[in-house]
Parts: structure tokens; sequence; C-alpha cells
């Protein structure tokens, strides 16, 4: 396999898996948080994090790396959609990499220091940053997955139609 044939299906699968998890976290448990006294959502949310961070931290920059060598690998052919949907996707895949960094991480550091059973009195406060980034994390990282595989369909369109 080439290498720009594997940082095709690496970036889509780690995409894929990545968005995933972050759209099924946001579908699900966001509704459910709110319904968990503060000890409980406390104790879930570092059970979670303890369980997805290890996870979602390589799938993350597999799919960052994976995504820029696919678009370096069309450098040549920039004129093609495959070309600007790969290098859109990795640019998605990218802020959500900056923003889980920059609002997600910090926010999850915090909430590993507290005391589930008697966790700050802002908790929920503290935590809305948090819930806000992860609906956008989930928009972008769904919309990046889509844009990879429209760009691999439209990749091997443009390669059925050049070799005939």
């Amino acid at each position: 396999m080439r290498m720009s044939n594997a940082s095709r299906v690496i970036a889509i699968v780690c995409t894929g898996l990545y968005a995933g998890i972050i759209f099924g976290d946001r579908m699900g448990a966001t509704y459910a948080r709110p319904a968990f006294s503060a000890p409980d959502f406390v104790l879930f949310q570092q059970i979670e994090h303890l369980h997805l961070r290890p996870l979602l931290l390589p799938l993350i920059a597999a799919s960052v790396l994976a995504g820029l060598i696919w678009v370096w690998s069309m450098r040549t052919r920039w004129r093609t959609p495959e070309f600007w949907l790969a290098a859109v996707s990795t640019a998605a895949m990218i802020v959500v990499a900056a923003l889980t960094r920059i609002v997600n991480f910090p926010i999850d550091d915090a909430l590993m220091t507290w005391n589930a059973a008697a966790p700050p009195a802002n908790a929920r406060n503290l935590w809305v940053p948090w819930e806000h980034v992860h609906t956008i994390r989930a928009a972008l990282s769904v919309a990046a997955f889509a844009l990879q595989v429209l760009a691999l369909n439209s990749g091997v369109q443009d390669h059925n139609t050049s070799s005939h």
C-alpha cells in the first residue's frame, strides 16, 4: 500500500472513530449529565476521562498527521476536489485538536482534582465551557469525517476516469 493510500485509510478510520465517540457522547451523555447530582456528575466524568482520554489522544493525533500526509501527497493535484476536501477536513481536525487542548483539557485536568464526594459548589458553571466546545468538536469532527469520505470518493472517481 502506498503511503498516500495508507494516509487516507488512517485519516478516515481515526477521524471516524473520534467523531463517533465525541458525537455519541454529545448525543447521549450530554443530556444525562445535567440530571446527575453534583457528586455523581464528577464521578461519571472522572471515570469517563480515565477511559476516553488515552483513546482520544492517539486518534486525533493520527487523524491530523495522516490528514496532513494525505494533503501533502496531493499537493501536485491541488486543483482537484480530493485535495480541497482532504485539506478542509484536516483543517477541521486541527481546530478540534486545538480547541480540545485549549479548553477541554484544562477543564478535564481541574475536574480530575475534585473530590467527587464534595465537588466545588460551582462545578456546573466551571463545566459550561467544556460542553460548548464539546458541541463544536462533535460538529467539526463529524463534518471532517464526511468530507474525508467525499474526498476518498472523489479520488476514486478521478482515478477511474483517468484510467479509461
